[in-house]
């Protein structure tokens, strides 16, 4: 009598750990899961939004702007915007100036829940002048986001093609730097309504020279579901 067993296929993988902080990283290629799709998805747009609120160099201070405002609702425009403005003493226009540059590092992305990412990354700051760089600083950012339906420009939808919109974001000193792919536990802020913003308040302050502030945002109120 001859028995036939299921076909077993072997997947290989590739695991990298970081010497430094002890982060797993696991390489293995995508599958035809509509939620891994959506995941790897969400996590690319999480993660270079991050990048260009939290990043800073002088030559692409406008271009990180005007994606931040592109992929951001109404009260994280109205936020984002009082905080760049030059005019106030922490905006990065004001610290780093025409030679400082913030370099952001990933260090991994945890959904709380499907629309909630805690995303833990560390913050590297050169080009001031003190004649060394500073050490590299650790942070978790907590982020709400949705999709939306609205008509948008090529030029915006080439930053922004599926409606990405962060409708709360906030960001704290990790003091936990040997992460290792768990996520501390988040207190869910409520969700408010956006109000409607056409684009952020235009800032005349030129010094340090302010960047062009008027930038167009697209707002709905109806998300789509991802």
């Amino acid at each position: 009598m001859i028995g036939l067993t299921p076909l077993k296929e072997s997947v290989p993988y590739v695991i990298r750990v970081d010497n430094t902080t002890g982060i797993v990283d696991v390489a293995k290629a995508l599958t035809d899961n509509r939620t891994n799709y959506e995941e790897v998805i969400n996590k690319y747009f999480l993660q270079w939004y991050l990048r260009y609120r939290e990043g800073y160099s002088r030559g692409l201070a406008s271009e990180y702007y005007t994606n931040v405002g592109l992929m951001s609702g109404a009260q994280e425009q109205k936020k984002y915007a009082e905080w760049f403005d030059p005019r106030n003493p922490d905006s990065p226009l004001s610290l780093y100036g025409e030679h400082g540059k913030v370099t952001i590092q990933i260090k991994g992305v945890t959904f709380i829940k499907p629309n909630i990412a805690l995303i833990r990354y560390s913050k590297e700051i050169e080009g001031l002048g003190t004649g060394e760089n500073a050490r590299p600083t650790h942070w978790t950012a907590t982020i709400t986001f949705r999709y939306i339906k609205a008509p948008i420009g090529e030029k915006e939808r080439a930053i922004n093609p599926l409606g990405f919109q962060v409708t709360e974001y906030r960001t704290d000193p990790d003091s936990d730097t040997s992460f290792k792919g768990k996520a501390k536990p988040a207190v869910e802020a409520p969700e408010t309504p956006d109000s409607d913003v056409t684009g952020f308040p235009p800032v005349e302050a030129a010094t340090p020279p302010a960047v062009d502030m008027a930038v167009p945002v697209v707002e709905s109120t109806e998300p789509t579901s991802n």
